[in-house]
């Protein structure tokens, strides 16, 4: 009763601060005064345009504009898994983020510090800078800790449960093509063209920025992709190339191909995106010898209420190439609850797991007024 009543209590005190709508980042959407669907189908799930802005590192947006709004924000979600192992609301998530640009655009930057992540001392995040006046301003070169190339909802969307695909465990190598990593990517975006190559190291905090051991995963990854920012359709493909160091020692070179599909809900047809992705390592460790494996997912959204709330199903499978076949379920409803406020609720499952739900409140807001 104690977390529904914190949560009562947030979402009103909210709805008494509330004006406009927002952003799943507040200071674009107060220098723009602009509905977060211009972006996203339900914060943070970007839509075409939205997916346009991320690759671009936010050059794509006017700086002009952008002055408008001090580019600092907060954010709080406190959450709640039935399959904690001491299921308890977390209170403890805390982030604060600096994003915006300078010189024009010619320079963006968003850096994302957790000051407490599940009650505890939070990490680095996010890092990176991007300069972005190359080849006639289609040319984006990203330097820090980063997204690696790959379908947009790895890093952006609104269910609560991760994307399975991506972070497949093959023996000892647990993948980590959705994670942000310290290294250095290239983004070509012209027109309907998303050319995207990066070099990886470590996933740490601050002090993985000079990681460069032989003991650190390190991958090169890449997306090639059709995505018009005015048509709701995406094609793309993606892939890694890698070295793990095993903890018996040794290496795991490992590589990794995907194809994807997103579709935004359109004409009253639902959203759709999937996924298919195949990957093989040369030594999966523990004496398990190579390993070829899969892993798929589907998804279908459909947003509600004036786009104020989304409705997501998905249904995932990843075969590790050793004998284990691992199913993944959820449905989630997100609901836009009042100016800066969001609501999260899943429910999900796994193979030989008992079934779970899961619920999260995320509040943001602009550390500025509009100029």
């Amino acid at each position: 009763m104690s977390r529904i009543l914190l949560i009562g209590l947030l979402a009103a005190a909210a709805i008494a601060l509330s004006g406009a709508p927002s952003n799943a980042m507040p200071p674009f959407a107060q220098a723009y005064g602009v509905n977060c669907t211009v972006c996203h189908t339900e914060v943070p799930g970007l839509n075409a345009y939205g997916r346009y802005v991320q690759r671009t590192g936010y050059a794509a947006l006017d700086p002009h504009v952008l002055k408008r709004s001090l580019p600092l924000w907060f954010g709080w979600n406190p959450s709640y898994d039935s399959n904690n192992q001491t299921p308890r609301l977390q209170n403890g998530n805390v982030a604060f983020h600096a994003i915006g640009g300078i010189a024009n655009n010619d320079w963006t930057y968003h850096i994302q510090q957790w000051i407490t992540q599940s009650n505890q001392p939070g990490t680095l995040d996010t890092a990176w800078v991007s300069y972005n006046n190359l080849f006639h301003r289609s040319g984006h070169l990203f330097f820090g800790k980063i997204e690696a190339p790959g379908p947009s909802p790895w890093s952006q969307w609104m269910d609560l449960a991760n994307f399975a695909p991506p972070q497949i465990a093959v023996g000892e190598h647990t993948y980590d093509l959705a994670v942000n990593r310290w290294g250095t990517r290239f983004s070509y975006v012209r027109n309907s063209l998303d050319a995207e190559v990066g070099w990886f190291g470590s996933s740490a905090g601050i002090g993985g920025s000079s990681d460069f051991a032989n003991d650190t995963d390190k991958t090169v990854q890449w997306k090639l992709a059709d995505a018009n920012p005015n048509y709701p359709l995406e094609l793309g493909y993606y892939g890694a190339r890698g070295s793990f160091p095993l903890p018996e020692g040794g290496t795991d070179q490992f590589y990794a191909n995907g194809i994807y599909a997103q579709r935004d809900p359109y004409h009253g047809a639902p959203g759709v995106l999937f996924m298919y992705q195949t990957a093989f390592d040369g030594n999966a460790g523990a004496g398990a010898g190579p390993a070829a494996s899969n892993a798929a997912a589907l998804e279908l959204y459909e947003p509600l209420f004036k786009q104020r709330a989304v409705v997501t199903a998905r249904r995932e499978f990843t075969n590790d190439g050793l004998g284990n076949l691992t199913q993944f379920g959820n449905v989630d409803f997100e609901y836009h609850l009042a100016r800066f406020v969001h609501v999260y609720v899943e429910t999900y499952l796994q193979s030989h797991q008992k079934p779970g739900y899961r619920y999260m409140l995320w509040w943001t807001t602009p550390l500025s007024s509009v100029k």
